[in-house]
């Protein structure tokens, strides 16, 4: 389908957009009246359902927020901290708490706000008077079940039980009570099988196709998600077929993994700034190169460890690691950075010339996922399992096979090749509250002054309970 990724000015989508988007901060706000939102305003012709459509990859994209997604979740986990510590980064201390909830207010309204949108694109795409086939209308139908499944995936993962919308009106929206996990994974599971039956193998011809949904990037999410959830028989079933389809490819050269170019990534996002595209700007902007290039006051107020590694994190990286030689530096004061986001907002030649989005999802997952699978099993498979690992071991790593070839110590072996082959890409997080090891490791990091166990999950926000009396806070706070 060569309609969902062509370039578009943003003007245009915004001027889609309005006719039926809620605000970016707050969607339990109304949108404009329900006599706007008509379908021969944005669901009569081609050209606006086109726009209508790439529109909410945009908003999407918001959440990830060119590469913002990566500084929150790997501060909030031991991988990224300042240094010298700031009492106000209250994400790598651990001091969050009810009095600051407000602060995940973005990672708590704007899934929802992208969900609303695909929402109105699925009620609406149906009754269309567009002269659109019945394929291109199954393929709008797809991605936006696919988008509203990765949003409701995205929620479940910071907050635990959340809403679960499924329908676009406002006014039924912000009343409804959290649903349990339970509620909400089967239905993503449900949009992700259903875009799954719709989705063609590949969207669009060249690399374009890594920034929209096809058949296995809703595979490859799925497969996490079962992850997730512990189905270990579905999450090696889905990851394999992704491997097999033949699609991806490992990239020998690690600083082309998550450039746009790269044959590796499945699916990503676009940045999120109009002055500065083709870029995760927003990690750049925290740590170094782009921050103390451009900006050298940060020496000055004695905080130049903006967006460094933790010493747990260096330490992670095994001696001869070519992930931490080749993608990592050192400042002048021996803090630890990252170069897996070269472009900053004043770098936009360059990333213009070699452009990068947000890697929401990469081939060497897939594999990590698979293996991970095979030891969790009923019936576990370890020599299929040390396959997988020792493939990202040597492929990216340069380094020797594993050791571990127990169960147990093949689960610490993964948790380590986790953590050091997504080092600064918002897996970490994710990882270590999903297989409930983040009050061991947290409680045990000495930045981490405010940890406490229900910290695993993020305190809703409070404006959002004073908005919709049915939500309940998560215990603890």
């Amino acid at each position: 389908m060569k309609y969902i990724y062509k370039n578009i000015s943003l003007f245009a989508i915004v001027s889609v957009l309005s006719l039926f988007t809620t605000s970016c901060e707050d969607f339990l706000k109304a949108p404009l009246p329900p006599d706007k939102i008509t379908t021969d305003k944005v669901f009569g012709s081609a050209s606006t359902i086109e726009m209508a459509m790439l529109g909410t990859y945009s908003k999407a994209s918001d959440f990830y927020g060119a590469g913002g997604i990566v500084y929150s979740t790997e501060s909030l986990a031991d991988n990224l901290s300042r240094n010298p510590p700031l009492a106000m980064d209250i994400m790598s201390n651990s001091e969050y708490d009810l009095n600051t909830s407000d602060s995940f207010s973005s990672l708590w309204s704007r899934p929802y706000s992208v969900i609303y949108e695909a929402n109105v694109m699925l009620e609406n795409l149906p009754v269309s008077t567009a002269k659109l086939s019945t394929q291109v209308i199954d393929q709008y139908l797809a991605q936006n079940l696919f988008i509203r499944a990765l949003m409701h995936f995205e929620l479940l993962r910071l907050f635990g039980d959340v809403p679960l919308i499924l329908k676009s009106d406002p006014a039924e929206s912000k009343l409804i009570a959290r649903s349990p996990k339970a509620e909400v994974y089967a239905s993503i599971i449900a949009d992700l099988k259903d875009a799954i039956n719709k989705l063609p193998e590949t969207n669009i011809s060249g690399m374009d196709a890594r920034r929209c949904a096809n058949k296995n990037v809703a595979k490859a999410l799925l497969a996490r998600v079962y992850l997730h959830m512990g189905d270990w028989a579905n999450a090696e079933t889905y990851a394999t077929e992704v491997i097999n389809s033949g699609k991806y490819t490992l990239e020998t050269d690690l600083a082309t993994v998550l450039m746009r170019r790269s044959k590796e990534i499945i699916f990503s996002m676009d940045g999120t700034m109009a002055d500065a595209p083709n870029s995760c700007w927003y990690y750049a902007m925290q740590g170094m190169p782009m921050m103390y290039s451009f900006f050298p006051e940060p020496y000055a107020w004695e905080y130049s460890g903006w967006g460094c590694l933790t010493q747990s994190a260096i330490n992670e990286f095994e001696p001869g690691d070519k992930r931490f030689s080749t993608l990592f530096t050192y400042s002048a004061e021996e803090n630890v950075f990252t170069l897996k986001y070269p472009h900053g907002m004043l770098d936009q030649e360059l990333a213009d010339e070699d452009p990068q989005d947000f890697c929401v999802l990469r081939l060497a997952e897939m594999y990590l996922i698979r293996a991970e699978a095979k030891v969790r099993k009923s019936s576990p498979d370890l020599t299929g399992a040390a396959a997988d690992l020792n493939l990202i071991r040597t492929k990216h790593g340069k380094l020797a096979n594993t050791t571990a070839n127990t169960q147990a110590a093949l689960l610490l072996a993964l948790e380590h090749e986790n953590r050091v082959e997504f080092m600064c890409e918002s897996h970490r997080w994710y990882d270590i509250v999903r297989t409930g090891r983040a009050d061991a490791i947290l409680s045990k990091e000495s930045n981490k002054t405010g940890w406490k166990s229900h910290k695993s999950l993020l305190p809703v926000p409070a404006k959002e309970i004073i908005i919709n009396k049915k939500l309940v806070q998560n215990q603890g706070y």
